[in-house]
């Protein structure tokens, strides 16, 4: 029995020196690559699925399971705009209307001028373009529902 721990202890532990980028065969030593890095260039976690519209009523807190859903997608809006401006950071707010059609479908959507700190042209189009994208649980009266929304954003570090 002792030695079955053994050689179970002996295959972890070079199962650990491995994962903690130690070089295995046929990998030539200069070109291997530390754990550390390895977990520095990771892709970020899986995003979960969208809202499913369908099974959602039509509420205020629907509404915001959405909207909280492609806040990151309006993140990533800001972050490609931040990354053209070089270190200039520019954090502010974009105010944004647009209208809830019955079936969910979101129509005339733009940035307000009025309460929009952000004044990036690209920024304001990539916004709306998500904005449009959107769906939202159908209204229960058959009705059209305007909304307006403020995205207050700042870089991620």
């Amino acid at each position: 029995m002792k030695h079955s721990l053994m050689a179970v202890a002996v295959l972890l532990g070079s199962g650990l020196a491995f994962a903690q980028g130690s070089v295995g065969k046929g990998v030539d030593p200069d070109k291997a690559v530390p754990a550390q890095e390895q977990k520095k260039k990771a892709a970020p976690p899986a995003r979960p699925p969208p809202p499913n519209v369908s099974k959602l009523p039509f509420t205020p807190d629907s509404i915001r399971e959405v909207m909280n859903y492609h806040a990151r997608d309006i993140q990533d809006c800001y972050e490609e705009m931040l990354a053209t401006k070089g270190n200039k950071v520019e954090e502010g707010r974009i105010q944004t209307s647009f209208t809830i059609t019955p079936d969910g479908f979101v129509r005339n959507a733009k940035v307000v001028k009025q309460g929009t700190t952000l004044k990036n042209e690209r920024l304001h189009e990539c916004v709306v373009s998500v904005l449009s994208g959107m769906n939202f649980p159908s209204t229960p009266d058959g009705r059209e529902y305007p909304i307006e929304y403020p995205f207050n954003l700042k870089a991620i570090k």
